[in-house]
């Protein structure tokens, strides 16, 4: 349909931080947390910074706060700072105990939307009819012409878009990558250097697959090359999606890297990593890209043509993509 949705949802939940600005002692055992959700009663905790661990005998979520057995293991308890790590270390039952407290979160609902890309072109028929110095008549050439600059306008709105429908109107906007990714942007600050773009490959290949796209502007590719040539790999073939890419062999999975002139201007200093296992394109039944032919009212005196689709961008899992920016030399 015009407006497309999906479900996404975290497998579980280990980590969340103590919130309380003095900090608990030893002996407190009633805890604020950020996130007290992801606790049951018997689950069990560790205190990376201390090396205690404790046992959840209750957690209420309206106040995000656990009631815990202290020092539980063999490390004694100690006193605990505001913003401490606490991961769940999975729980202990008793024997022949009854089934453990379930902990269910409802999938988060994600919405976007076609959007309809229309790229005319015309002809009037005194022009039609002059003899052309080329090999080719004006429509072919237009027809080309302008299949190009559909497919760059659609690549510009699934680079920048923002989801949005216009009821009144019955107008719709779809959302591109830009706007789903939020979690992980990295920050460059001038100057790329090779140690900070392996920051930036840890980032974005912390979730999902081993093998991503990082779509450069020029310039970021000029910068990668400058410091990464004997990473660097050209490869062809379908395994690589089909084109012809460079491979950058990080120590945390395979980037294969792609120019956009897209990225231009402000966006000139950017590049975007996509892991393509989470990214769907979604033409509206019967409306991917067609040529229209001979659109023209019945009484015109020529010809018009017209590319048309309605289609919109699926962005899954927006934690397995990331976004790097501010790469100036």
């Amino acid at each position: 349909t015009a407006e497309f949705k999906w479900f996404e949802e975290e497998p579980g939940g280990w980590w969340t931080q103590i919130n309380n600005a003095v900090g608990y002692t030893a002996t407190d055992t009633n805890l604020v947390l950020d996130d007290a959700s992801i606790f049951a009663p018997k689950d069990v905790i560790k205190v990376p910074r201390t090396g205690e661990v404790m046992f959840v005998t209750a957690s209420n979520t309206t106040t995000n706060t656990i009631t815990v057995v202290r020092g539980y293991g063999v490390t004694a308890a100690a006193a605990l700072n505001d913003n401490d790590w606490l991961v769940r270390i999975g729980n202990a039952m008793e024997e022949f105990s009854s089934a453990p407290q379930p902990k269910l979160k409802q999938p988060v609902k994600v919405t976007n939307y076609t959007q309809i890309f229309r790229m005319p072109f015309d002809q009037s028929m005194t022009s039609a009819s002059e003899s052309l110095k080329t090999a080719e008549t004006e429509r072919t050439r237009l027809r080309r012409l302008k299949a190009l600059e559909h497919r760059l306008d659609m690549e510009r709105a699934f680079l920048f878009g923002e989801p949005k429908e216009d009821v009144q109107n019955k107008r719709r906007m779809t959302g591109g990558l830009l706007h789903f990714i939020k979690t992980n942007v990295f920050d460059a600050g001038g100057t790329l250097t090779e140690a900070e773009f392996e920051n930036f490959c840890e980032m974005l290949f912390q979730y999902g697959s081993s093998r991503k796209l990082l779509v450069c502007a020029p310039r970021v590719i000029s910068v990668i090359n400058q410091f990464a040539q004997g990473k660097l790999h050209t490869e062809v073939g379908e395994e690589t999606y089909g084109v012809r890419l460079t491979r950058y062999m990080s120590a945390h999975g395979d980037l294969y890297l792609v120019k956009s002139r897209a990225l231009e201007k402000e966006y000139a200093y950017m590049a975007i990593g996509v892991d393509m296992d989470n990214v769907r394109y979604r033409p509206l039944a019967g409306r991917d890209t067609k040529l229209r032919t001979n659109i023209q009212a019945n009484d015109a005196d020529g010809w018009m043509d017209e590319y048309l689709t309605e289609a919109g961008l699926e962005v899954r899992l927006e934690k397995t993509h990331a976004v790097l920016k501010g790469v100036t030399g």
